[in-house]
């Protein structure tokens, strides 16, 4: 059974707390991020590197980066527990520190590691990777099509925010968050892919590639916990 939700389970963990907290910026005039979720984060499963073939150099690269972001967003995120206006202030952080780091660690990478890893981001992240400009561009999405993904994207962060008080003031336990977190996440990826048509979802098919396999994580002290660390 664990192997069956694994793929799930990390999914959600790459685009947890640094995702949800954000607000849209696929708003009036702004443009969504082309890596919604933490690509050093990514970078750190086992699996992916063994996928992409990651040399023991660009390993250490990677650790070291994946180290320093989680530092650094724990320290927003504890900033941003104070009240609601912190909590927005500290969403923007996040956003730009997880752009920043994200580039850094796609400088690791080969032309070709980058290419494989977008894919597994269209597997991992699903429809959530439709905030994405490149990908909207990509698939040919129409300027309906991006204004419903906004909107999806505005509704999901609305209701993270307040999911996200409820915890802060300790009107729900921090287990029920993950699982209400969880549920959110799940609902606005279908929400997403459903805006596609036919060919689109098709030719998303495609584009992601050949399925990544998940072989079972021999320490998940070592790998599985730290997801969820400063993330």
């Amino acid at each position: 059974m664990m192997k069956r939700f694994l793929p799930l389970f990390l999914a959600v963990a790459l685009t947890g707390c640094a995702t949800a907290q954000v607000p849209s910026t696929a708003t009036a005039g702004g443009a969504g991020d082309d890596h919604p979720g933490s690509v050093p984060v990514l970078l750190g499963l086992d699996p992916v590197r063994q996928d992409l073939k990651l040399s023991s150099l660009q390993c250490a690269l990677l650790d070291s980066l994946r180290t320093e972001y989680k530092s650094r967003a724990k320290q927003i995120t504890a900033i941003g527990m104070a009240d609601q206006d912190a909590s927005l202030r500290s969403s923007w952080d996040l956003r730009s520190l997880r752009k920043k780091f994200n580039q850094r660690a796609l400088q690791v990478l080969s032309s070709s590691q980058q290419d494989r890893l977008r894919q597994i981001e269209r597997q991992m992240l699903g429809g959530k990777l439709l905030s994405s400009p490149k990908e909207q561009q990509l698939l040919g999405l129409s300027q309906q099509q991006q204004q419903q993904l906004a909107a999806i994207s505005q509704s999901s962060n609305a209701k993270i925010v307040a999911l996200n008080a409820q915890s802060a003031s300790g009107k729900i336990s921090p287990f029920w968050t993950d699982i209400k977190r969880h549920q959110i996440d799940s609902a606005t990826k279908n929400q997403m892919l459903s805006v596609l048509t036919h060919q689109q979802k098709k030719q998303w098919l495609v584009l992601s590639g050949q399925k990544m396999g998940f072989p079972k994580v021999h320490d998940p002290n070592a790998d599985t916990k730290s997801l969820f660390e400063g993330y």
